[in-house]
């Protein structure tokens, strides 16, 4: 897909119609290094001042890669570590009420996360597994308050196929099946798109 495709499909959802300042969730993967690219380079047509945090964990990310390409794009980046026992949930929560941090300080309105397709269809799946009510069958929502935070997710309808290969970094325990999600990405969603693709 062409970056224009992106862009028009952004501005025909007005996704940043209410937000003139907006906060990247940047982790370092491929979407969301695609979603940084998207957003920097098309500030001006979006209406948005760009702001990145990125939260350093387990994703072998070189921060000062990072920063580097934060000067180059003339954007702010603000830089956490997550300690202590880790499990999903509470890497979850310590991304969030870091997000929350970084929002309420720089003055944004919403954070923008790199959440596509095929997260859509794992997240579906994980609910539908898990024995979750069928309320919660929906899957993730492309806008979405959560405590007072707006988040956004642009790239909801394109499937990581789509996206460029540009410089990103690769997160190993993506390979691992120790985690729920993992386990679906790599064992039973190929398995089910062999019956249906």
């Amino acid at each position: 897909m062409r970056e224009q495709d992106f862009l028009n499909h952004f501005l025909r959802k007005e996704y940043f119609k209410k937000h003139s300042k907006v906060v990247l969730a940047l982790s370092g993967g491929l979407d969301s290094m695609f979603l940084f690219h998207l957003l920097s380079t098309y500030q001006k047509e979006l209406g948005i001042d760009l702001i990145l945090t990125h939260v350093d964990g387990h994703t072998n990310c070189a921060l000062d890669i990072l920063r580097k390409l934060a000067d180059v794009a003339g954007l702010p980046i603000y830089i956490t570590s997550f300690s202590g026992d880790f499990s999903e949930a509470r890497a979850r929560e310590f991304r969030y009420d870091f997000f929350r941090k970084i929002m309420k300080e720089v003055g944004a309105t919403a954070l923008v996360t790199a959440h596509h397709a095929d997260d859509q269809v794992e997240t579906i799946l994980m609910r539908f597994i898990r024995g979750s009510r069928l309320r919660h069958l929906i899957g993730i929502k492309e806008s979405q308050v959560v405590d007072d935070i707006e988040i956004l997710r642009p790239l909801l309808h394109f499937h990581k196929k789509d996206f460029p290969l540009i410089f990103h970094f690769e997160d190993q325990t993506n390979q691992e099946n120790t985690y729920f999600r993992n386990r679906i990405r790599n064992r039973y969603l190929p398995e089910l798109e062999k019956e249906n693709p």
